[in-house]
């Protein structure tokens, strides 16, 4: 799935049309949220991790391309085609570095890679393959992956995920995104 996702992205790259929202407007807000959730939630992740998605932000979200993004791709939302073999639908249509959207496809592979029982060694195979079919820069979209799962980290102790807003299922999920934090931090 991730090599399809990679040659769907790669597909998609064209310069963005005007009047679609930022990512990089997005930027000040992520690292004031960064930084709420690691006072908030001060034993959450190890200080390096949180560090590290602060970086991110700090040296890739100011300043990027005028790219089109799809701004959510994930498997749910890459379908079989008939007018090219793979089309992706429901795009958040943003404007930025393509590499971006390694962050919804590892938390969205991290459930299966975990039940196969080993996230960090999916998760190195999945950049792996995304990226090489993407063309993209491993190690950016590395970082922006990492940045994803540190922010779903805090989001799902605010208010939960969508697959488990609480209980049990919401705790597993905390712990699958910090586990996927910590494993993206020290690729």
């Amino acid at each position: 799935m991730a090599a399809i996702a990679g040659s769907v992205s790669r597909r998609l790259t064209v310069p963005a049309p005007a009047g679609l929202p930022r990512l990089q407007d997005q930027a000040t807000g992520w690292e004031e949220q960064l930084r709420r959730g690691a006072q908030d939630f001060p034993d959450a992740l190890p200080s390096r991790t949180v560090q590290a998605a602060i970086a991110t932000v700090r040296e890739l979200a100011h300043h990027q391309p005028d790219t089109l993004i799809h701004g959510d791709l994930n498997a749910r939302n890459i379908l079989v085609g008939t007018r090219e073999p793979w089309l992706a639908v429901d795009p958040k249509g943003w404007v930025g570095d393509r590499a971006y959207d390694c962050g919804t496809l590892t938390k969205s592979r991290s459930v299966v890679l975990a039940e196969q029982g080993d996230l960090a060694t999916g998760i190195d195979r999945t950049l792996d393959a995304f990226t090489s079919a993407a063309e993209l820069d491993r190690e950016r979209a590395r970082r922006w992956a990492q940045l994803s799962a540190v922010q779903a980290a805090y989001a799902g102790r605010r208010r939960g995920f969508r697959r488990g807003r609480h209980g049990a299922k919401r705790d597993r999920l905390i712990a699958l995104v910090d586990e996927l934090a910590q494993a993206l931090t020290g690729l």
